[in-house]
């Protein structure tokens, strides 16, 4: 497993929960178990099965119930409502998993199309039973045309007729099976590593922090340079992935921006909140939370769970910019996801 939390955090914040009921403080909802501490054996998509899930490429996906303690927890109920959050700061901890070109999704032929890659995973994050968080694959060239305007992003599905998709069966992810390797560990196919990311105080500003590959050393976003496989492409390890789980509280008037390429998907409380899926041009879009509170089924004051995924699939730029409001990351503990 990936360790970032320690286990002092476990007992302070049993503690902190006690003495918050004590005081009156709202109760948690939810199983609030969200990082699998229970179970500290790898995952193998390909054998281990929920009872209640139904199977789609080598990931096993929930259906209306997902298993818990009680058995009686949705798919896609919150995450977690504890009001108590503590050993938090503003970094975000990658996974980071490198890939050769010769990846079947890596250097497709198809990109540079800022508005192909609309839903290519599906809006519920995958959570197991044991803290396994991960998308699912949905659709290789996504479900629709993007648009993006004011940094809120809308698809239109697909017609023959008044919306007609790429017409020579051009795709942007190649297959279920293929997309199932960018968040696992694959032996021979990727390798793993950490990797930090620091937000730091937005200049003229107490309330917004950000992080910006542009004012790192070579300006762009190279967390594999000598690392991994290393393969050298234009003077840069090329063709990884990134993943982040964290817990925040979100306030009214909370945002979170991402700007870069390539795929970006930001789940909050184990729904899509922002999709910036594909091969495409440097995109921005925005999370507004108070816009977006109904459909993410998140209140202010509650803490929620924060999955981030990130691919850079293509030459010969990579770029990684954040700005929000959110000043307070939690880092969350995710079992180690492999395929044989």
């Amino acid at each position: 497993m990936f360790h970032f939390q320690r286990l002092s955090f476990l007992w302070s914040s049993a503690l902190l929960l006690a003495a918050a009921y004590a005081c009156g403080a709202p109760a948690p909802q939810g199983d609030g178990d969200t990082t699998g501490d229970g179970d500290t054996a790898p995952i193998d998509p390909t054998t281990d099965t929920l009872s209640t899930a139904q199977s789609t490429g080598d990931i096993e996906v929930p259906s209306t119930t997902t298993e818990t303690g009680d058995d009686s927890t949705t798919a896609t109920a919150t995450d977690t409502e504890d009001p108590i959050q503590t050993d938090c700061d503003t970094t975000l901890e990658l996974i980071v998993r490198d890939f050769n070109v010769s990846h079947p999704d890596m250097e497709e032929a198809f990109a540079g199309w800022d508005d192909i890659g609309c839903e290519i995973v599906q809006p519920n994050l995958f959570i197991g039973a044991d803290g396994a968080r991960t998308p699912l694959f949905q659709a290789g060239i996504g479900t629709g045309k993007r648009t993006i305007v004011d940094g809120t992003v809308s698809c239109k599905l697909w017609d023959p007729q008044t919306n007609p998709g790429p017409q020579n069966g051009e795709v942007v992810v190649t297959s279920a099976d293929t997309f199932n390797q960018w968040y696992s560990n694959v032996d021979g196919v990727n390798m793993t590593f950490s990797y930090e990311i620091p937000l730091g105080p937005l200049a003229g500003s107490d309330s917004v922090y950000y992080f910006d590959s542009k004012e790192i050393e070579g300006g762009r976003f190279f967390p594999a340079d000598g690392q991994g496989f290393d393969e050298q492409t234009q003077g840069h390890n090329y063709h990884f992935t990134t993943e982040a789980h964290v817990r925040f509280t979100y306030h009214t008037g909370d945002k979170f921006t991402f700007s870069g390429d390539d795929d970006m998907w930001i789940f909050i409380n184990g729904k899509l909140a922002l999709d910036l899926g594909g091969l495409h041009n440097p995109l921005t879009a925005t999370i507004d939370f108070d816009a977006q509170a109904a459909a993410l089924g998140i209140s202010p004051g509650m803490v929620y769970n924060m999955d981030i995924f990130h691919a850079e699939r293509h030459t010969s730029n990579s770029n990684y910019r954040i700005e929000t409001s959110i000043g307070c990351f939690e880092t969350v503990e995710v079992p180690e996801v492999i395929i044989r």
